[in-house]
């Protein structure tokens, strides 16, 4: 499966982490196993989403890097090439992670 970082929300994030930040290093694995269609983390029900991942995503996941940080990623296929793709969507503190699924 081709995996991608979402241009606004998480690729300036996570390139902003040091190279040997333990969470980087979580984060490569987490994209070794989607690249091998392994699904890593747990399915959010959909009643728990935010209104803004609602009409845009079929399935959103999310993966505990640490105890204090998630990654939420979507799967979907590309249309022009019919080839899954993982969409890494955000990576943030848990608090914020809280906030926005409203815990």
């Amino acid at each position: 499966m081709l995996v991608l970082g979402d241009s606004k929300d998480f690729t300036p994030r996570y390139e902003s982490l040091p190279n040997n930040d333990s969470r980087k290093k979580r984060i490569r694995d987490v994209k070794d196993a989607l690249e091998s269609d392994q699904i890593i983390g747990d399915p959010i029900p959909f009643d728990r989403w935010p209104k803004k991942f609602r009409k845009e995503f079929d399935c959103l996941y999310r993966v505990r890097l640490s105890d204090s940080d998630r990654l939420l990623y979507t799967i979907t296929v590309d249309p022009r090439t019919n080839e899954k793709v993982a969409l890494l969507l955000k990576l943030m503190h848990h608090k914020e992670y809280d906030r926005l699924f409203k815990y």
